[in-house]
C-alpha cells in the first residue's frame, strides 16, 4: 500500500483536488475567450471585404502553424517583457485562448459555409436581408453541424492546460509531479493523473457523440470550403 498510500491521505488528495479544480478554472477561462475572438475572427474572416477578412486570415494562418505550446510560453514571457506581470493561470489563460481562438475561427467558417447557397438564395427572395437571412436560416443549421467539431475543440483545450507546469501554473498534472517526486512513486501518481484526465475528456467526448447523433451531421472542417457568407 506504500507507494498508493496517497490517495487515503486527506491532505494529498485535497491538494490533487485543487490541481483539478484550477485546470477546469483555467480551461473555462481559455474557452470562453477562444470562443469570442475565434468567433470574431471568423466573422471577419468570411467578410468579403479585403480590409476586414485579411489581417484575420494572417492571424488564422500564423497561429494555427504554431505548436500551442510555444505560444503559452511566449505569450508569458512576452507579456512579463512588456512590464506587465500576469499571474501564471492569467497567462496560460491567455495563451491558450490565443492559439485556441484561430482553430474556433474555422470550425465556425466551415460550419457557416456548410450551410447550402441554395437556402439563402431562398431566404433572400422571399424578402429576407442578408443579415436576417444569417441569423434566422444559416446560424441555426451551422451551430447544430460545428458543435461536435467545437466539442473536441474544447477538450483538446482542456488537456493543454498541462503546458502551464511549464511556466508554473500548479494544475493537477504539475501537483502529480510534486507529490511522486517526494514520494519516489511516478507510475501510480501519473495514473490516477491519467485515469482523472480520462473521466474527464470521455464524458466530453460521451457529450460529443450525442451532439452527432442529434444534429445528425459530420464534423466540419476547413478544407474546401467555399468563401461565401455576409459582409
Amino acid at each position: 500500500m506504500g507507494r498508493w498510500a496517497f490517495l487515503v491521505d486527506p491532505d494529498l488528495v485535497r491538494f490533487l483536488l485543487g490541481g483539478l479544480v484550477l485546470t477546469l478554472a483555467v480551461a473555462a477561462g481559455a474557452i470562453l475567450i477562444s470562443t469570442v475572438l475565434g468567433t470574431g475572427l471568423a466573422l471577419l474572416r468570411l467578410s468579403s471585404h479585403g480590409a476586414l477578412r485579411l489581417p484575420a486570415l494572417v492571424y488564422i494562418e500564423i497561429v494555427r502553424s504554431l505548436p500551442s505550446f510555444l505560444v503559452v510560453v511566449y505569450t508569458f514571457f512576452a507579456f512579463g517583457r512588456l512590464g506587465l506581470e500576469l499571474s501564471v493561470p492569467v497567462s496560460v489563460i491567455l495563451g491558450l485562448s490565443l492559439y485556441a481562438a484561430s482553430q474556433t475561427a474555422e470550425i465556425i467558417r466551415a460550419g457557416v459555409l456548410s450551410v447550402e447557397r441554395g437556402q439563402r438564395e431562398a431566404a433572400q427572395a422571399s424578402g429576407l436581408t442578408a443579415r436576417q437571412t444569417f441569423l434566422v436560416i444559416v446560424l441555426p443549421q451551422a451551430v447544430r453541424r460545428m458543435a461536435p467539431a467545437l466539442a473536441s475543440q474544447f477538450v483538446t483545450l482542456t488537456k493543454s492546460t498541462s503546458y502551464g507546469a511549464v511556466i508554473g501554473l500548479h494544475e493537477v498534472l504539475r501537483r502529480g509531479v510534486i507529490i511522486y517526486s517526494r514520494y519516489f512513486n511516478p507510475v501510480e501518481v501519473l495514473l490516477v493523473v491519467g485515469v482523472v484526465y480520462f473521466l474527464f475528456c470521455a464524458g466530453l467526448s460521451s457529450a460529443v457523440a450525442r451532439l452527432e447523433r442529434r444534429s445528425g451531421a459530420t464534423p466540419t472542417g476547413g478544407a474546401g470550403a467555399r468563401r461565401d457568407a455576409p459582409d
